[in-house]
């Protein structure tokens, strides 16, 4: 089972034990003056709202949330909120249903007449419109951004190391001439949809867009948890691979990138006031920058700076080939790059 996996079934079982004792509570309060009935309340809010729940947050996180759900993801919000409600008015339905058949050996839909059942409603839809845009927040700012604006800690600049990648895709240009603005924004955007879940997978934090460019950083850990950084390339190479016949189809190519690999000491602080966000300030990040811009003269499409591959611990089935070493501007030393490869035995 993967981190991401692992992460979002994690992330499932709470909401739905959350939820569970959500409806128990429920229950409690919907019964305050029958107190011989509040057992019997909590049990059937507990073991609904379990049913309901567990039908929600499955559609929500581990549906919507994965691979397969890329499609509703990217539609419009408005759109997407809609969809999501239909699918939220069936559930109720069911759990109506269902909680009618156990409970009480009853059959039919004379429930949703019922004030009881439109009380309901209101209430879960209200619950996924609001659920819904804290997500879109969520996705827009980003997780770790997000809980670092509400905490404030970078109200101050702080100095942290981290690993920083610089992903730019090849030949941007000539694929907008033949393509079309639109054309090549659609691929780039597809592209940047389908790396995303690689990059989470293997710890990265989406920095920002530019333009063709992609900016992930992770925090420098020990040898063997930087190594995260090197499988994150390979599997995003691995997902576009995966991806070719669908890119042919669509564009008649399929994108190509280079990446540079980096890590030191950086500034980090939040800047801004209308529009803020999470900057980072420093020789590193500037000379990862210079590093991927690299990948052209040296024939390849991934560079990683000796001082980075020296706080890695490569596991067995990678190597690591040098490249050449350059003089990037801006700093008083040559750097060493190196490419990294899968060995022979792998």
């Amino acid at each position: 089972m993967s981190r991401l996996v692992a992460s979002r079934l994690r992330l499932f079982f709470i909401l739905v034990i959350l939820s569970t004792l959500l409806g128990v509570l429920d229950g409690y309060l919907g019964n305050l003056e029958k107190i011989d009935e509040q057992a019997t309340a909590m049990f059937h809010g507990g073991i609904n709202w379990l049913v309901g729940s567990s039908l929600v947050w499955g559609f929500e996180i581990l549906a919507v949330q994965s691979r397969y759900g890329v499609r509703i993801r990217r539609l419009h919000f408005l759109t997407a909120i809609a969809l999501k409600s239909v699918v939220l008015v069936l559930i109720v339905i069911f759990v109506g249903l269902f909680a009618r058949a156990i409970f009480h050996d009853l059959y039919g839909l004379e429930f949703i007449t019922d004030p009881e059942f439109f009380r309901t409603l209101l209430f879960v839809f209200t619950a996924i419109v609001l659920m819904q845009t804290g997500l879109q927040i969520v996705r827009i700012i980003g997780g770790r951004t997000l809980i670092n604006f509400v905490l404030g800690k970078y109200h101050r600049p702080i100095r942290e190391e981290k690993i920083f990648m610089f992903l730019d895709l090849v030949g941007s240009t000539p694929l907008a001439e033949r393509l079309g603005d639109v054309g090549v924004q659609s691929m780039i955007t597809k592209f940047f949809f389908a790396i995303t879940e690689p990059i989470i997978e293997h710890g990265g934090e989406i920095h920002r867009y530019v333009g063709d460019q992609v900016v992930v950083t992770w925090p420098i850990r020990a040898n063997a948890a930087n190594m995260r950084s090197i499988l994150c390339c390979f599997a995003i190479a691995k997902r576009v691979n995966d991806l070719a016949p669908d890119y042919e189809l669509e564009f008649g190519t399929v994108p190509a990138f280079r990446i540079g690999l980096h890590g030191g000491p950086v500034v980090i602080s939040q800047i801004g006031d209308q529009k803020q966000e999470i900057s980072y300030f420093g020789d590193t990040v500037n000379a990862t920058a210079r590093i991927e811009q690299q990948c052209k003269s040296l024939d390849s499409s991934l560079l990683i700076s000796a001082e980075l591959l020296e706080r890695i611990t490569l596991s067995p089935t990678f190597q690591a080939q040098h490249k050449g070493t350059v003089q990037l501007r801006g700093r008083g030393s040559e750097t060493k790059l190196f490419t990294i490869v899968q060995a022979q035995n792998a």
